[in-house]
């Protein structure tokens, strides 16, 4: 894939992105100014950086330690997700080996995952609290630093656009400008999607699963501080 990364500025660290897809939360992280290497075990041909090609539970903890500044991680949330919830199904949790390969490694990390995850002491995100957002999208995240949200999350949140005839604002409110759902019932087509989340180079299959770049962009900037801070002192 040849895409064009935005402008940003470098903060000399390279950043590891494990069970990264299609690079939503790692262009975050670019952004904040790491270097970029992400690995999934699944192809992911839209990725815009350099990447591997690996099962997490493959991975040395020791290589990660040798060849990188800090972690992160989206660990599949299938095991938590509503849709397990809705059917029944069992999913495998790979939650609790990626703490243990990113505790062994000793880098400064940050896993994500969905509502409901078994995350120690998360911080929850929402787009609400970004601007230039236009979904809710909460998403956890946790870490072995004190991490804080931008600002806190509205009581209520606004209207999303829906195509569902049965809500009360179907018709009110246009795609392009109101906050929408990726997912689910009445959710939004995949220019709005993109447009709303602040990604331009996915399928919406891959939308369905990401998570906006200036949630990481928050949380990887609190990373560098923290490492500068230790190199400084």
């Amino acid at each position: 894939m040849t895409y064009r990364l935005p402008p940003r500025v470098p903060n000399g660290l390279t950043l590891v992105d494990i069970c990264c897809k299609a690079g939503g939360a790692s262009m975050g992280y670019y952004l904040a100014g790491f270097n970029i290497v992400g690995i999934d075990r699944d192809p992911q041909p839209r990725y815009p950086f350099p990447f591997i090609q690996r099962d997490l539970r493959d991975l040395d903890p020791q290589w990660l330690a040798e060849n990188f500044d800090a972690a992160a991680g989206s660990p599949p949330c299938w095991a938590h997700s509503d849709l397990a919830h809705r059917t029944g199904r069992t999913y495998e949790d790979f939650i609790p080996e990626t703490r243990a390969l990113f505790e062994a490694s000793g880098l400064p990390y940050s896993m994500e995952n969905v509502e409901g995850a078994p995350l120690l002491n998360p911080l929850t995100l929402c787009g609400t609290m970004f601007d230039g957002l236009r979904v809710s999208r909460h998403r956890l995240f946790e870490s072995n630093l004190l991490l804080t949200a931008p600002r806190p999350c509205p009581p209520r949140h606004p209207l999303h656009y829906t195509r569902d005839k049965r809500k009360a604002h179907y018709g009110r409110l246009d795609e392009m400008s109101a906050f929408v759902q990726v997912t689910g019932g009445g959710n939004s087509s995949k220019a709005a999607a993109a447009d709303a989340m602040g990604i331009d180079w996915m399928t919406k299959d891959e939308l369905n699963q990401a998570i906006p770049p200036a949630y990481t962009r928050w949380i990887g900037e609190q990373i560098a501080d923290h490492i500068r801070a230790g190199v400084a002192a």
